[in-house]
């Protein structure tokens, strides 16, 4: 589940399709929620909650969100924790993973700031992946989020700028995380 309706679904489907994976599949559903970090976690138990009831669902369960200063996200975390849900935090936003596939910068930024150099990078187009996103850059971006937050993993908001994208990319190439 993602709180990003245009980017990040883009970008998970564009990864999978590049790391073609025959063990894992991501099934990438936007959540129209808004920004709101429980909303999305909330949203992500009525989904696997109609997945098995249809006796269709998946090994793990994760969201992806921003830090976007949200009042709620140490309640999402709770709750995601609670229900054995992963939930990926990105600090600031979810383009800090973006970036570090095509620069190993790791300055903090601002919203405004990080959108302008992506755009400078050629990454994106508005909120849009650029047709030639780098995405076998992936190991690189993984290597960079490792050096920004040694601590990553799941269910904790790292240090800006920090993402624990690492932990999907990992269970999309069929390594189940430690989370």
């Amino acid at each position: 589940m993602t709180e990003g309706t245009v980017t990040e679904p883009a970008y998970v489907e564009g990864l999978q399709q590049h790391l073609r994976s025959r063990a894992t599949t991501a099934d990438v559903r936007a959540v129209k929620v808004g920004k709101d970090p429980l909303r999305v976690v909330e949203r992500c138990i009525e989904h696997r909650g109609a997945d098995r009831r249809k006796g269709t669902p998946y090994d793990h369960y994760v969201c992806l969100v921003d830090v976007d200063r949200h009042g709620t996200l140490e309640r999402a975390i709770a709750r995601a924790e609670q229900e054995g849900i992963l939930l990926l935090i990105s600090n600031l936003k979810f383009e800090v993973w973006l970036r570090w596939h095509a620069s190993s910068r790791r300055s903090v930024l601002t919203s405004r700031q990080l959108d302008a150099e992506l755009q400078a990078l050629g990454l994106l187009a508005g909120k849009r992946l650029s047709p030639r996103f780098p995405f076998p850059s992936w190991e690189q971006a993984h290597r960079i989020a490792h050096q920004a937050d040694p601590a990553l993993t799941a269910g904790r908001m790292g240090p800006d700028p920090s993402t624990a994208m690492p932990v999907l990319v990992d269970l999309m190439r069929g390594e189940h995380p430690d989370a």
